[in-house]
């Protein structure tokens, strides 16, 4: 892959794609009406179905694979795509995906967490979409490098590229932050493979109390602050109704996400800072030119 010497590029990811009807109209209106350049979906939702069918009439936006293999939300729990007795590390009593990132962790064998991955990207090809990417709904795949091999296995057999960060200081930081269990090998061999990789990472945490001012804020300084190279800015768009309040508190911050980035003041604030948007879809087309 390619990129301009010298140039700033960034992928805004509109994540959570399936998790409610809110947050599926949300996610369509950023990438029609705002700069939002791709989106994942959650196969294991009950609205997955609702925006890969949306998706399938856009052919122009660029969708991945939010591999999801957990559920925080008890009040709307998921059940895996695969039957659950063939990935039964994964699973509760009734068949549910655990709940936390720590259920996961102590629980998913990486037999289990492979079929699941595979029977998730499959899902998004039977619904007639042709995902360009996968990443990793709350870093689970990061949990184990048995997992990250799948992932990066997988992507590669249903020629997809694996959301992953570049083996540099930033990346090493954002281990240690997370105690993540990689190390310095497990590093160096990702060094090896011949993937696009972001150079830079930015998730604003959606669970805090904080103004719209705030958080456009932060956004805007993460933004004029971007290294030179490939970044990716994550953000989560939804309207702030019934439905998302049902699921989460921090609703609004769901569609203050969804305002900021469908204003024109951060699309002129991008290009005033001379950043070219781009999509995995299109880092895809130039890897495979």
């Amino acid at each position: 892959m390619n990129l301009e010497t010298n140039r700033r590029s960034l992928i805004i990811h509109a994540d959570d794609g399936g998790l409610c009807r809110s947050v599926n109209k949300a996610i369509i209106d950023s990438l029609n009406k705002g700069i939002v350049t791709s989106t994942s979906l959650m196969a294991p939702t009950p609205y997955f179905e609702e925006i890969a069918v949306q998706l399938t009439k856009m052919p122009q936006a660029d969708v991945g694979v939010h591999l999801t293999l957990n559920c925080m939300y008890e009040q709307s729990p998921w059940k895996p795509v695969s039957s659950p007795d063939k990935v039964s590390s994964l699973v509760n009593a009734d068949g549910s995906l655990l709940e936390t990132v720590t259920d996961f962790a102590v629980n998913a064998t990486p037999e289990d967490v492979r079929t699941e991955i595979r029977s998730q990207i499959e899902r998004l090809f039977e619904m007639g979409l042709k995902p360009s990417h996968i990443d990793s709904h709350q870093g689970t795949i990061f949990l184990n490098t048995k997992f990250l091999q799948s992932y990066i296995e997988l992507a590669q057999e249903y020629d997809l590229i694996p959301m992953l960060l570049k083996p540099n200081e930033f990346t090493k930081k954002m281990i240690e932050s997370r105690n993540l269990p990689l190390n310095s090998e497990d590093l160096e061999r990702l060094t090896k493979i011949d993937l696009p990789f972001l150079d830079f990472l930015f998730m604003e945490d959606i669970h805090q109390n904080e103004s719209f001012d705030v958080r456009k804020l932060t956004y805007y300084r993460v933004i004029q602050q971007l290294p030179v190279g490939l970044s990716q800015i994550i953000i989560h768009p939804g309207y702030d109704d019934e439905e998302l309040r049902n699921l989460t508190d921090f609703s609004y911050n769901r569609e203050y996400d969804f305002s900021i980035f469908t204003d024109d003041e951060t699309r002129k604030l991008i290009e005033k800072q001379n950043i070219k948007l781009t999509s995995w879809d299109a880092l895809k087309d130039t890897s495979n030119s």
